[in-house]
């Protein structure tokens, strides 16, 4: 099949004609719910102390803003959800909210699904969107852990972790240590850079937060999946 070559985040890739019109398709229904979502943003101008959840995937957070770009929102009960906010939107394209009027954004799991350049341009959006003294939380996955439990041959490190049922071409009797390595970092194609606590600290810096620290689990904020603490490190920074 005759290759074309197309422009995705900056980046040639080749592709063929179905493939490219496929990705050409998802986009304009990306840009159609990013259009949709912005009465939901223009009802917030003028409020103070959001709490704003970013990538929330179906972990909705009451009284939150929760946001995220799904084909299928979650319903949320009007009646019960005291002030919970679900907004489907495409973070690639900023964080449409006034500039000083969140009191905290938070995020799991969610930024190295962005490109580099994505990733640290929606760092600048929190930080913009942050209101003096507002707080910037992160949970990450732990790849250094992972590492080293591989240079030290520890399969036990990874016990929570279904390989068979994350990676469904590895077939019984073909597991490795490095199955484990490979859906960690590559999530099937899902993640899109590698980073560490040193890293996001020297980004958090190089976007303007001036106090940044590495954190530990904070009941009621992170997720309490055992499989998410044990794959997980935590960065705060305040504006």
């Amino acid at each position: 099949m005759r290759q074309v070559f197309v422009t995705l985040h900056t980046k040639m890739v080749p592709l063929s004609v179905r493939t490219a019109l496929r990705h050409l398709w998802k986009e304009i229904r990306i840009a159609y719910i990013v259009l949709a979502s912005t009465p939901k943003f223009k009802a917030l101008r003028g409020k103070r102390g959001l709490r704003v959840h970013l990538g929330c995937g179906l972990d909705i957070k009451p009284g939150w803003v929760n946001i995220d770009l799904t084909v299928k929102p979650p319903v949320i009960d009007k009646d019960t959800a005291d002030g919970t906010i679900f907004i489907n939107h495409d973070l690639r394209r900023g964080l449409p909210l006034e500039r000083g009027t969140c009191a905290m954004i938070y995020s799991s799991h969610f930024f190295e699904h962005l490109s580099y350049g994505d990733a640290v341009a929606l760092l600048r959006e929190c930080r913009r969107t942050l209101q003096p003294g507002g707080v910037f939380r992160a949970a990450l996955p732990n790849f250094k852990g992972d590492f080293e439990a591989y240079l030290r041959g520890d399969a036990g490190y990874f016990h929570l972790l279904d390989v068979f049922e994350l990676l469904p071409r590895v077939k019984l009797g073909t597991k490795t240590l490095v199955d484990y390595i490979n859906y960690s970092v590559y999530q099937s194609g899902e993640h899109k850079w590698i980073m560490d606590e040193e890293k996001m600290l020297v980004l958090l810096k190089h976007v303007g937060f001036n106090s940044v620290a590495i954190s530990s689990f904070r009941e009621g904020i992170d997720p309490v999946s055992e499989l998410r603490r044990s794959q997980s490190f935590y960065v705060e920074a305040i504006r």
